[in-house]
């Protein structure tokens, strides 16, 4: 971190050898703002990560977010499917690099011109694997594969000492220590980890983790201060890292669509740590029907629970939404002038994951998401059906890969020119994901 990048900054690095222990906290943080100022020293366009600035959380990151260009993101893949080689899990997660890269670009189904902006680099392969599996071994995933006395997936034993030696990684002021995994993300080494272990029980790596840096009203990181649940599903506690820490499964068998729901879910709930942008990002997921509707719930989750194929709503018309409560209370939305949607709920969703072959029509903003382009200044909406992303669906199967690539492109991102509940210019939302 340079003096040049802040105005003002107060921060206490410790570092503790061994196992997973290394703690980098930023006490204080006021930092300048290129949107604000792009003419200050270090505001032109630029990629991240930089020479200088490569880890999650860095106040940089906030600070450049309006003139940051391409975003490539480090990865270390974990391979502990047996069978599997280095190689097998490198094209799988290539594969999911180069989906995430076409949901990157913002408005690509109207705009072929648009560039990615996330590119995920992959930065080292470990293969923990078994050469051979004990006699009557019955798991796909290997012996070293992390347990708890519960027999699930362990994630804490990741941070270990004893797997900082298997990914190997030397400490350059130690050749003889291997640098944890607290370091790795600490030190902008890795930004993510992703985890294949062919398995579908509990042993399985959770879906999707994420311990993420949290800020305040001013978009000032709060110190010492993290959202555990900010992955969407399972709460990632009781590690110390300094910086935000992320993780996601890689699953072979599955088609793309799959892993890029899973990683969905963390563009859905890392607003959890960022309450400054809070309420825009509420309204393009459909997560303020209370407030915006006076609806009995605030968004489909909350109703939705029934089995698949028993529908929680239905559109007699394209601006019309209405259903039945568990306790019988009947409730309409109309006009229903929704936002876009969620990965399990697209704009015509009837219940949760009624993705693909929904042939309902129902009126969407996703497209026009605040842009105030319709007459009245507001936002344009059109009509919204699984057709719309048919032809994407057949490029990313699975898991409604499709609407899962729509999704992305609706997401404002690099060059929008759309605009805040508040008239102030919208700034891209996928620098967030590494706060």
């Amino acid at each position: 971190m340079r003096a040049r990048d802040l105005f003002a900054v107060s921060a206490v690095v410790a570092a503790v050898a061994g196992g997973g222990g290394c703690t980098r906290v930023i006490d204080a943080v006021t930092p300048k703002d290129c949107a604000r100022d792009p003419a200050a020293d270090d505001c032109g366009p630029t990629s991240w990560p930089t020479a200088d600035h490569g880890a999650n959380s860095d106040p940089w990151l906030v600070s450049h977010r309006s003139v940051i260009t391409e975003m490539r993101p480090r990865v270390l893949v974990l391979n502990f499917q047996n069978g599997r080689t280095a190689d097998d899990v490198r094209a799988t997660a290539e594969r999911q690099v180069a989906a995430v890269a076409e949901g990157s670009r913002y408005h690509a189904y109207t705009d072929p011109a648009a560039p990615p902006f996330i590119r995920y680099e992959i930065t080292k392969v470990v293969n923990l694997t078994d050469t051979m599996a004990p006699s009557g071994w019955p798991n796909p995933s290997s012996t070293q594969l992390p347990t708890a006395p519960t027999g699930e997936f362990d994630v804490l034993a990741l941070f270990s000492s004893t797997f900082a030696a298997l990914y190997g990684f030397p400490d350059p002021n130690t050749p003889t220590r291997a640098l944890s995994l607290c370091e790795l993300f600490e030190r902008g080494i890795i930004n993510e980890v992703w985890i294949q272990d062919g398995e579908a029980g509990v042993r399985r790596a959770p879906l999707s983790l994420e311990r993420k840096q949290s800020y305040d009203e001013t978009e000032t990181a709060v110190p010492g201060s993290f959202a555990p649940n900010a992955g969407g599903r399972d709460p990632l506690d009781d590690i110390i890292c300094g910086v935000t820490v992320r993780f996601a499964h890689l699953d072979a068998a599955r088609g793309p669509g799959c892993d890029l729901e899973v990683r969905g879910w963390e563009i859905e709930a890392m607003w959890l740590a960022l309450p400054s942008l809070r309420a825009d990002a509420l309204a393009f997921l459909n997560r303020d029907f209370d407030t915006r509707f006076s609806a009995p719930f605030r968004d489909w989750g909350m109703i939705c629970d029934q089995a698949a194929g028993i529908p929680c709503v239905n559109y007699p018309t394209p601006t019309r939404a209405q259903g039945v409560l568990a306790n019988g209370t009947a409730w309409s939305i109309d006009p229903f002038l929704q936002g876009c949607g969620s990965t399990e709920f697209p704009p015509n969703a009837r219940w949760r994951g009624d993705i693909t072959m929904n042939n309902t029509t129902v009126q969407s903003r996703c497209e026009h998401f605040g842009l105030r382009d319709a007459p009245d200044r507001g936002d344009t909406y059109e009509l919204y059906s699984a057709a719309k992303v048919a032809a994407l669906e057949a490029m990313f199967p699975d898991c409604g890969g499709g609407w899962q690539i729509y999704w992305r492109q609706s997401i404002p991102g690099f060059g929008n020119h759309a605009s805040n509940a508040d008239g102030t210019p919208m700034k891209n939302w996928w620098p967030l994901l590494f706060y």
